[in-house]
Formats: structure tokens, sequence, C-alpha cells
């Protein structure tokens, strides 16, 4: 099994996954013990995600009356 410090994991996520064949794990150690695990899914394995888009659309329908994130994050933010 091949492993990779947590600071490793933290700092190039991508780079690790990538690394990952399906069905493959690799250790994430802490002092040189293995305190997590991480596995890629099998190819025959179906990743399904929430669909988001539907969702909104039942919520709010077709057209979206609230402010963007940009601006909650300005209004929230003040004048500085």
């Amino acid at each position: 099994m091949k492993s990779v410090t947590i600071m490793q994991a933290q700092h190039n996520l991508s780079k690790v996954l990538r690394e990952l064949k399906p069905g493959e794990t690799m250790g994430i150690t802490r002092h040189k013990k293995v305190v997590a695990k991480v596995t890629m899914p099998a190819l025959d394995e179906v990743i399904s995600f929430p669909d988001f888009q539907k969702r909104s659309r039942k919520t709010w329908g077709d057209v979206w009356q609230g402010l963007s994130s940009d601006a909650i994050l300005d209004e929230s933010r003040g004048e500085r």
C-alpha cells in the first residue's frame, strides 16, 4: 500500500488522488503510523451526485430572486 504524510495530502491532494488507480488504497500517515486510508472506487462503481440545479428549480423556480454569493460577501463584510 502506498502512503503519504498528512502534510503531503493537505498540500497535494489532487496529485495524491491522481496517483491512485481504481480499487487501490493509499494510507495517510502521522508519525509513520497510518491514521486514515483513501480508496479509489472501482470502475464498475457508479458515483452519483445530487442534481443541485433540479433541486434549486424545485425550490425557487426558473428565476433566482436572491443575491449572488459575491453580493452576500460584500454585504457581510461592509466597507473596509
